[in-house]
């Protein structure tokens, strides 16, 4: 297909800005006529006349020119001049500098930019994989780590910032329908959800505070529910990644369940890989949640979607139910990069072995306090069964899983329990003796674990809109 620059100017002129993508898989044939027609007049080989062959052009907006344009029109075809396409890195920095004047038209509601977001969201698609790719190479480029997405990330951020309402519109435009927002503020969720990703791609979860705090679609729409539903669930997904890093799991539970249930039912055999790896995705961190919350994963269900992780967790969660923590020591150990790499390993380092320790109390109440009907839990007891729970660690050698755990830790176990509100209960240390309510109901001793972490743990009420 032949193409030229004068084609190139009417398309732009009646609005196609299709023509203007960086994208070679998509629009490399007109790129590929563009940089031939370049390379043969040698007027081009100075971006300055680059820069006056567009303003020849005269391009009007609202009966004035528009100095961005033309800077985001000069960078389009100085990338076709000069793009290599057989080399990312040679033709990096002509990708960011259009990406960049593209991002700074849409900037100023002082022009028509709405035509522009659908560009932008397309080159955003393609320049954030190139961004991961450089990054990934940073050792062999002599690069720094994360320099090329955290330029990314700044370009989006801008524009978020551009888009997002301000707090004295929040009122005035709560009813306002979505089809009556300019294009740019449709894409307010779909902007956050980039940001965020980017910021968990780098390290950097703090910076998701304040997009999270400035994410207000209330001032937008009329509901939350207005968002494409593929973009909810992400949002959910990765605001429910965010409460986990910040242990806050009643939260995390919530919102990574209402993504999962919410992509379950939009499922079809069309777009059934994609969808699968979604689901994966959203277990990776729903299960170690649920895990926490004392709920019981149904690993029948999961294996059907991703069989490694049904695996992994079902052996962890026999050893929580019966409360074996040198099983949960052992799992953690041989799971410890992964973990590491998902933000999880202190997480479960700090709540699941009281579950653990609650559980194994369970079974000595079971088996030796509730059939005798004394209501009286010796100390030696307790200390019996976390011997064989525990296991002998001088054999083992001690770490950070283990160097916490010993069996005359009993009284601190009871004690640490009934704080948390998992244990009904008091401990008598000069009698050596914890006791408990005399009953047949286990639950009237040992509350449902999901019970007292909600009570301790309530749910944030500034997520309520998210329902509504």
């Amino acid at each position: 297909m032949d193409y030229s620059l004068q084609q190139l100017f009417q398309d732009v002129r009646n609005g196609n800005y299709e023509v203007l993508s960086a994208n070679l898989n998509q629009n490399g044939h007109r790129i590929a006529a563009l940089q031939r027609e370049l390379h043969a007049d040698s007027r081009f080989v100075d971006d300055k006349s680059l820069e006056v062959s567009i303003e020849s052009q005269n391009f009007q907006f609202s009966g004035k020119s528009w100095t961005r344009f033309t800077m985001m029109l000069v960078s389009f075809l100085q990338y076709c001049r000069d793009v290599n396409p057989w080399s990312t890195w040679e033709s990096c920095d002509l990708i960011f500098k259009f990406y960049q004047d593209l991002s700074n038209c849409l900037l100023n509601d002082n022009y028509p930019t709405d035509c522009l977001v659908p560009l932008f969201m397309e080159m955003t698609e393609y320049v954030v994989p190139i961004s991961i790719e450089l990054d990934v190479n940073y050792m062999a480029l002599k690069t720094d780590k994360n320099q090329f997405v955290s330029h990314t990330s700044s370009i989006i951020s801008k524009v978020f910032n551009s888009v997002k309402p301000s707090r004295s519109a929040d009122d005035d435009d709560q009813e306002r329908p979505t089809s009556s927002l300019p294009e740019k503020q449709r894409i307010l969720l779909y902007l956050v959800n980039k940001l965020v990703n980017l910021y968990f791609r780098i390290q950097a979860p703090q910076l998701c505070s304040n997009i999270f705090k400035n994410f207000k679609p209330k001032s937008m729409a009329s509901s939350f529910r207005t968002y494409p539903i593929k973009q909810q669930i992400e949002y959910r997904y990765l605001l429910g990644r965010y409460y986990l890093l910040n242990h806050r799991v009643t939260n995390a539970f919530v919102q990574l369940s209402t993504a999962f249930n919410e992509l379950v039912s939009i499922t079809s055999t069309t777009d059934a890989p994609q969808v699968g790896r979604n689901l994966s995705r959203i277990l990776r961190y729903l299960v170690p949640a649920g895990l926490i919350m004392g709920k019981i994963p149904r690993f029948d269900f999961i294996s059907v979607m991703d069989s490694e992780l049904s695996s992994k967790y079902s052996v962890l969660y026999q050893c929580i139910r019966s409360g074996r923590i040198s099983g949960l020591n052992h799992w953690l150990k041989n799971h410890e990069r992964q973990l590491c790499e998902e933000h999880l390993l202190l997480l479960l380092l700090e709540k699941l072995p009281m579950i653990c320790y609650r559980n194994l109390v369970k079974t000595v109440l079971l088996n030796f306090v509730i059939p005798q009907n004394t209501g009286k839990l010796p100390y030696a007891t307790l200390e019996t069964a976390m011997k064989l729970s525990i296991g002998d660690t001088h054999i083992k050698g001690i770490d950070i899983y283990s160097s916490i755990h010993s069996p005359a830790n009993v009284e601190n176990v009871l004690v640490t329990l009934i704080n948390l509100g998992l244990l009904r209960g008091n401990c008598f240390p000069e009698l050596s003796l914890c006791v408990v309510k005399k009953t047949q109901v286990i639950c009237d001793i040992l509350p449902l674990v999901q019970d007292r972490i909600v009570a301790n743990f309530p749910l944030n009420p500034e997520d309520s809109w998210l329902d509504d």
